[in-house]
């Protein structure tokens, strides 16, 4: 009896320790500490975060109106079938799109693999992509979404699922420009003409609008009661968390998890001005597209010196819409186009008179709030920055600059890096390592209410 209650108990002190043991050596990095090499080969060689279930995929489709003008929300739901519970609560991420890619890109990276979204919910993680409105191609002969039919010069946004034809290029003019960016020189941006329905579309397809249609679309594929079950942590990648920011305001998450994700337009021009530039209130982006092709990728690539895999990659993201839009004027806080925006819309004559009932005063700061953080919506919330040390538009310097605006308004604030990783997930491998480092977060309680 004695022998087999030693052996009972041995079994009982070696389950416990494996219960409470790591599943990996590396550990999480301190506030604006970096995961180094050794961490990040330990993580790719492991598996200390396999794939636990298979999940579905739902692309919805939701009509809204704002300032006039209809629009349609896409929204692409990933759910697991046997959700990831944590404190009695299934987990949701939330992303938003970067600027010139669509909601697919989360579903599938460039080389054919599983992208983060994909990744997160076969690992149980329901996972909700907004597209930001004018970049699904409702025009797509497959209903995809994708750009691919449409030569790149030929592309605008499309805002309604009830548009039948593309725009013509007598609705817009063309000009190549300096560009106020660092990934080219020059630019090729297209303006709409006054007075054509895209004119009309691309006015009342402001900042407010796009806040709009996250809002609509998320309440539609997480409605409340769903909502109370779930820990809701929202991930902007690049320029979609300048609109997740202020969604914050209407459909307030349990927290950030960021990972090379912009900031607000306010610390975005704080940013700049610190660094001794303040030019960016003057930039005309005022109902710019700014067309990204080729040299835009050659960018965020120098790092890859195979060019037959870039040119590879180039033909994947042509799927995407490959330009950029209103998020240029509210991201980077283009104060004075903001302003042009708000004119031009109040005299135009399709404005509903509901808008004007506030005055111009209110009209003017609705348009410019969402470059604005919000006032009380982020007080309690914990929010994660996570970003490379090689990031191109992101760099520590850069992300240090934005939380000195961002941080007082939050919970708490924390800043993770990743030692020589850049600012998109052409490969799976960084998908890998950062997935798992959201995931060491998130059981490490750092999402929790009340810690």
């Amino acid at each position: 009896m004695e022998k087999k209650s030693f052996i009972l108990m041995s079994v009982v002190v070696m389950t416990v320790a494996l219960s409470i043991a790591p599943l990996g050596a590396w550990e999480l990095p301190p506030d604006r500490g970096t995961m180094g090499k050794d961490a990040i080969s330990e993580i790719l060689a492991g598996n200390e975060y396999p794939e636990t279930t298979g999940y579905t995929q739902k692309i919805e489709f939701v009509d809204f109106t704002s300032y006039g003008k209809k629009f349609t929300q896409v929204v692409v739901r990933l759910e697991p079938e046997r959700p990831r519970i944590r404190n009695g609560k299934k987990l949701v991420v939330v992303g938003a799109e970067p600027g010139s890619e669509y909601a697919m890109d989360f579903i599938e990276t460039v080389e054919g693999k599983d992208a983060m979204g994909v990744w997160l919910a076969k690992r149980g993680i329901t996972f909700i992509a907004l597209t930001r409105v004018g970049r699904w191609n409702f025009l797509a002969s497959d209903g995809s979404g994708s750009w691919k039919e449409i030569p790149l010069e030929d592309r605008m946004p499309i805002f309604d699922r009830n548009q039948k034809v593309n725009w013509s290029p007598n609705d817009y003019i063309v000009q190549k420009l300096q560009a106020a960016t660092t990934t080219a020189p020059t630019a090729v941006f297209r303006f709409p003409k006054p007075g054509t329905e895209l004119y009309r579309q691309m006015l009342a397809a402001n900042p407010v609008t796009m806040v709009m249609g996250y809002n609509v679309g998320l309440n539609h594929v997480l409605p409340p009661a769903e909502r109370e079950k779930s820990t809701v942590l929202y991930w902007g990648h690049s320029t979609g968390g300048p609109f997740l920011w202020p969604l914050a305001n209407y459909f307030k998450p349990d927290g950030f998890m960021g990972f090379g994700t912009s900031s607000t337009g306010l610390a975005y021009l704080y940013k700049d001005a610190a660094q001794g530039s303040l030019e960016m209130p003057y930039v005309k982006s005022c109902l710019r597209v700014r067309q990204r092709g080729k040299e835009d990728l050659d960018f965020y690539t120098r790092h890859i010196k195979d060019e037959a895999i870039k040119e590879a990659w180039y033909q994947s993201v042509l799927k995407s819409p490959r330009f950029k839009s209103v998020e240029d004027a509210e991201m980077m806080f283009n104060s004075g186009a903001l302003a042009e925006w708000a004119v031009r819309l109040w005299m135009a004559d399709f404005l509903p008179a509901e808008y004007k009932k506030g005055g111009f005063g209110k009209f003017m700061n609705d348009i410019m709030e969402p470059s604005f953080p919000p006032p009380t919506a982020l007080k309690d919330l914990p929010v994660l920055e996570v970003n490379g040390t090689l990031d191109e538009v992101l760099p520590p310097k850069t992300v240090d600059l934005q939380r000195e605006i961002m941080e007082p308004y939050c919970g708490k604030y924390r800043v993770a890096r990743i030692q020589d990783f850049h600012h998109y997930f052409f490969e799976q491998e960084p998908i890998k390592v950062v997935g798992s480092l959201w995931l060491r977060f998130i059981d490490s309680g750092y999402f929790d209410a009340g810690k």
